[in-house]
């Protein structure tokens, strides 16, 4: 017998719940070691417009896709005018998309996705955006086996194919570097790191390792740097204010000091290094809710971890080429190895991003991971 496959709108608390806990009703992740999901509450503020930056400047509509009755994926359609207003004002994006291995339904899903788009004028989709740049976008195609670091996501290995078979092609990939103790020649680096370090103090540029309440005092240049530093990379759109407080607010969570560190000349920061412990593996204890009894085991897990990940790092235009960034960089390993971590990943770094990938060569940087994102004409 055939099955009947419906796609439906969310409309109601009740509809959301099901959004959101699909994953886990339709068993997609069961038994993968490599899936860490965002916590439950986590999403339900995401989709919120009374609190995700997202609603500021984007429209969306949520989808589940019921399967003789039974939700078996779902999928967002969105609009973002400010993408559009900087690069594309015919391109809609897709997003959050999870679907059982069934073709039938993933088409179900696109399609609707598809038809939201063209309804509203957009003549491409690209996706999965969920829901913009700095949040969760494509899926691991490159190292899908290996459990992301902290804020990244994994999804199920025959997205690739379902994507593919639809007619959505390669857009960019971004990549995930992994740089490891064991490959660095410390010795050698650590001497170029004292030699620029020398030659800046010269120059006026010291570097700054600051308190925990330093930090929350500095967190709107950071955003300032890092809006200035990124432009003209792949997709950058500059931070807003509701969505950079919100990011901030989970990094004071979990940020370290010593792994925040700042270059200054003349009293003004004009570069900045942002690295965390990975707290993915922990994450995972949680399966998405904060039980007390799975916090414990979450605690113990962080405990642990000897990753970290670089996640937000910038120089002011007018201070490149100085090496500002090598030594942030290197400054950041030498913390980080007195602290105990062994790897240290750079993500998401696009293909497009030669500089930055060049630089990470002279590191043995493996890209041990990378997310594609997918583009169609509707």
């Amino acid at each position: 017998m055939s099955s009947t496959i419906e796609v439906k709108k969310v409309t109601d608390k009740k509809m959301m719940k099901q959004f959101i806990m699909l994953p886990w009703t339709a068993g997609i992740y069961k038994n993968d070691p490599a899936w860490s999901p965002m916590p439950i509450g986590d999403q339900k503020k995401m989709f919120d417009p009374t609190h995700g930056y997202f609603f500021e400047h984007g429209v969306v509509d949520y989808f589940i896709a019921f399967k003789d009755g039974v939700p078996a994926g779902r999928i967002t359609a969105h609009t973002y005018s400010r993408y559009e207003e900087r690069y594309d004002p015919t391109m809609g994006f897709f997003g959050f998309y999870e679907c059982i291995d069934d073709d039938a339904v993933s088409r179900a899903l696109l399609d609707t996705a598809r038809a939201w788009l063209k309804e509203r004028g957009k003549k491409k989709m690209m996706g999965p955006y969920s829901f913009t740049t700095y949040d969760s976008i494509g899926i691991d195609v490159i190292g899908n086996n290996i459990m992301p670091v902290i804020t990244l996501y994994h999804f199920a290995p025959y997205y690739e194919r379902q994507f593919e078979s639809y007619g959505l092609k390669k857009q960019v990939d971004w990549f995930c570097f992994l740089v490891t103790k064991d490959k660095l020649n410390w010795d050698f680096l650590n001497k170029v790191r004292t030699d620029i370090m020398k030659r800046h103090l010269d120059e006026g540029i010291r570097y700054v390792v600051t308190s925990q309440k330093e930090i929350d005092k500095r967190a709107q240049v950071v955003k300032e740097i890092f809006n200035i530093a990124w432009e003209g990379n792949e997709a950058h759109l500059p931070f807003t204010d509701r969505h950079f407080d919100l990011l901030y607010k989970e990094l004071k969570l979990v940020i370290k000091p010593e792994l925040a560190i700042f270059a200054e000349k003349e009293g003004k920061t004009i570069g900045f290094i942002f690295s965390i412990p990975d707290a993915n593996p922990a994450i995972a204890k949680l399966n998405g809710r904060l039980y007390p009894w799975r916090i414990v085991k979450a605690l113990w897990e962080l405990r642990k971890t000897k990753t970290i990940r670089t996640i937000l790092m910038g120089v002011l235009p007018e201070h490149r080429g100085k090496d500002i960034d090598a030594v942030l960089i290197l400054y950041t390993i030498d913390n980080a190895i007195k602290l105990g971590y062994e790897k240290a990943d750079c993500s998401l770094i696009a293909e497009t991003n030669k500089k930055m990938i060049g630089a990470l060569k002279y590191l043995n940087a493996d890209a041990y991971k990378g997310y594609r994102v997918y583009e169609m004409t509707l």
